[in-house]
């Protein structure tokens, strides 16, 4: 069983065979991986952020997104219920194929950060047709 108290360093989740990576010492928010014919899409839910609070690199084929959402100066304000999470945040997606680095773009808009990552000419889906040989030809 694990100790909820004191989770690992760093955790891994397999999402549809992408992995995703986060430190548990950030939070995470919500992140989707669409795959296209001609490239993925990474969509990143986190409202109240600025295009600029974003840090979005990509090394070898892991893109990695983080930043830090600051909370709002309410003054004196007694909070009755927390459930927004701010602070740090960090999230690692393993690419499953190369991508053209210089068609990479970012932006955000309405609370999700949207990043295009085109497939790499090299790695496309190549469907190879299997041609079927009578048994005239097979000798």
């Amino acid at each position: 069983m694990e100790n909820r108290r004191f989770p690992a360093e760093r955790d891994r989740r397999v999402v549809q065979g992408y992995m995703v990576w986060w430190n548990n010492r950030t939070f995470v928010p919500p992140t989707d991986v669409i795959e296209f014919p001609d490239r993925l899409m990474v969509l990143v839910e986190i409202a109240g952020m600025r295009s600029g609070d974003f840090n979005v690199s990509l090394a070898n084929r892991t893109l990695v997104i983080s930043g830090t959402r600051e909370r709002p100066s309410l003054g004196q304000a007694a909070y009755h219920q927390v459930e927004i999470a701010y602070g740090e945040f960090r999230v690692e997606v393993q690419l499953p194929y190369a991508v053209v680095r210089e068609e990479v773009s970012a932006s955000y808009r309405d609370g999700v950060l949207q990043v295009s990552l085109p497939r790499h000419a090299e790695s496309q889906h190549v469907l190879i047709p299997v041609t079927r040989m009578d048994e005239e030809n097979d000798e």
